[in-house]
């Protein structure tokens, strides 16, 4: 007969597999436990790298875009924007080998400028004028004659009448030789005040005192100091000085030069005019005739043309003498 298992023992089989079912069923809270939050972590740490990652791909724009009418402009992304700039220096390398081609060329410079072209010229030329020779001059002054006696005696008027002048600075005015060599040239061109009967002799420097008139290349702020009546502006005659204004000299007026005149010209048409009230003529004496016709010499085309064409020579009505 089988002896029965004591209670006692009984007893502390049964607690013992309680105690290890409460164990075991620990351990597998304890495990899924685990496993929970391994995966909550795992969750947040791909949702950190996705939002890192992200923000290193936006923050080049938001650095490139400084406002927001920029950021709207602005739309593509990193390796547009790569292409954009190198599309805009390949365009700009374009625009800049373009802009040298003549037909797109808008700027203001002298080389497209006929007015500053031609002063830029005449100015050019006269730092490298050298004195007329004796030869030369000679050569002038018998066309001048040849023309002035051909004139009086077409008019009856009697001989030539020869003008002596001596040639004057004041102020900075530079080398004055090209001045020299235009008032001798225009004074006895045939197609001046020679058409009138008179012709002009240049004398030295020591026998100034005893020449009919001075004339004067004066720098421009010395133009008031010969008379209150002249201007800053323009050249002046004051008795017997025939006062050339510098400024005049090396950029004429706008208005004559826009109407077709050159430097050269108005140069030749300050000298003839300004002599011209030496030999006793007076401002616009005879005004322009029309639109599109010669303005005569003595008009003062520096101020106002009123239609005429610029002209630097006396009209057939202006060949008198006083």
């Amino acid at each position: 007969m089988e002896r029965p298992e004591p209670r006692e023992s009984k007893w502390r089989n049964d607690h013992v597999f309680v105690i290890r079912r409460i164990v075991v069923m620990a351990i597998i809270v304890i495990i899924l436990a685990a496993a929970i939050v391994s995966t909550i972590t795992s969750g947040h740490a791909v949702e950190a790298a996705r939002t890192m990652q992200q923000s290193q791909i936006d923050q080049p724009r938001n650095s490139t875009n400084g406002n927001a009418a920029s950021n709207d402009r602005d739309t593509s992304n990193t390796a547009d924007s790569s292409s954009k700039s190198a599309s805009t220096t390949n365009s700009q390398s374009n625009v800049s080998s373009d802009s040298k081609k003549p037909s797109d060329n808008n700027s203001n410079d002298t080389n497209t400028d006929p007015k500053a072209a031609d002063i830029e010229k005449t100015l050019a030329a006269d730092k490298t004028a050298q004195p007329l020779t004796d030869a030369q001059k000679s050569a002038i002054f018998e066309r001048a004659k040849q023309t002035a006696q051909t004139a009086t005696a077409a008019s009856g008027t009697g001989s030539p009448v020869t003008y002596t002048y001596c040639l004057q600075t004041k102020g900075n005015v530079g080398n004055a030789t090209a001045f020299a060599n235009a008032v001798y040239a225009t004074l006895n061109d045939p197609q001046g005040w020679p058409r009138a009967g008179a012709i002009f002799e240049q004398m030295p420097e020591d026998a100034c005192a005893s020449a009919d008139m001075a004339i004067i290349l004066s720098e421009a702020q010395y133009l008031p100091t010969f008379s209150s009546y002249c201007s800053v502006q323009y050249s002046c005659r004051v008795g017997q000085e025939v006062i050339v204004n510098d400024d005049r000299w090396n950029g004429a007026v706008d208005a004559w030069l826009d109407a077709g005149g050159t430097l050269s010209r108005y140069r030749q048409m300050v000298i003839n005019h300004e002599v011209g009230h030496r030999l006793g003529h007076i401002d616009n004496e005879t005004t322009c005739a029309g639109a599109g016709q010669r303005a005569p010499l003595m008009q003062e085309q520096s101020m106002h043309l009123d239609g005429c064409v610029p002209n630097e020579w006396p009209l057939d009505n202006e060949l008198w003498i006083g």
